[in-house]
């Protein structure tokens, strides 16, 4: 019988609730008669370290050590056996592990939470940088081989600049030699016509003049365009690569212009123009001047006469 009853009061011992220890030293103190100012002064510590100890929210972040050695500064004064404070620190040692456990893997949820979303913000802007500088890559890869084209061009089609250059004096002869041979032919008629005795002078001072008058009707007609035909003229400001095509896709100029040249073309309209500089060129169509501000400065210029 005796032994039954033992194992009955060890049974309730063990399911009785433990006492924490905060609250074991509380109601000593309480029962003392000392408040927490008077113990936080007594023992030379914080009032916060003794309401922590007395509200059972020890410091996890605090080294066990310190904490052990508050518990039975706390125990001596109030008149409590060390034993039991320290025991019931160790059967609330558990229930606080398992506590900081839980607080430790939610912090660290949270944190690869916050790690992953700096690393999705991290690429992002990794992406745009690659973007932007394959963007910046292809333009200047598109403007270095326009240019090269463009000096190729230019290459090419020097010799026909020169070959016109070399025509334009020929047509200058041409005309030269009509005006010169045009007297000529007038003047056998002048002599073998019989004159009268009479008036001899005067017709020979006529006959000249009538000369005169068919050589400059020649001179005045002969720049005359054709109905079908247009003329564009152009000054140079700067040096300028320049092509011109006629309606029947025949090349009327193609190669370099220096500054201070001037140009005359005529033909068939419309007219294919390319410019390499048209900030540097001032031309006329028609006797009518061309608006080409409207071009970007320093980029070909492609347009076609009329506008």
């Amino acid at each position: 019988m005796t032994t039954e009853n033992e194992n009955l009061a060890q049974t309730s011992h063990d399911t009785a609730p433990a006492i924490e220890v905060g609250t074991l030293l509380k109601r000593k103190r309480e029962e003392l008669g000392y408040s927490q100012k008077q113990v936080a002064d007594r023992l030379r510590l914080r009032l916060a370290v003794i309401e922590q100890i007395d509200s059972n929210q020890l410091a996890t972040d605090q080294v066990a050590t310190f904490t052990r050695g508050y518990l039975r500064s706390y125990a001596r004064l109030v008149g409590v056996d060390e034993a039991v404070v320290l025991a019931a620190l160790d059967d609330a040692g558990d229930a606080q592990h398992q506590e900081q456990e839980m607080q430790s893997f939610s912090r660290k949820t949270k944190t690869e939470k916050h790690n992953s979303r700096i690393m999705l913000i991290t690429w992002g802007v990794f992406i745009i940088i690659i973007g932007i500088s394959s963007l910046w890559w292809w333009q200047n890869q598109r403007d270095n081989s326009l240019s090269q084209s463009v000096n190729d061009t230019s290459a090419v089609e020097v010799p026909a600049v020169v070959e016109e250059s070399e025509n334009i004096p020929a047509l200058d002869d041409v005309v030269m030699q009509e005006l010169t041979v045009a007297p000529e032919e007038v003047d056998p008629s002048v002599v073998e016509e019989p004159f009268p005795d009479a008036t001899p002078d005067v017709e020979l001072v006529e006959e000249p003049a009538a000369v005169e008058a068919e050589v400059a009707e020649s001179v005045q007609t002969s720049p005359t365009l054709a109905s079908d035909q247009q003329m564009i003229t152009m000054t140079f400001e700067a040096d300028c690569w320049i092509q011109v095509k006629d309606a029947q896709g025949n090349t009327l100029i193609s190669g370099i212009r220096k500054a201070g040249q001037d140009l005359e073309l005529s033909g068939e309209a419309p007219f294919k123009v390319i410019l390499g500089a048209p900030e540097g060129v001032a031309m006329t169509f028609a006797s009518e001047p061309v608006d080409l501000s409207r071009y970007t400065a320093g980029k070909v210029a492609r347009f076609t006469l009329p506008l």
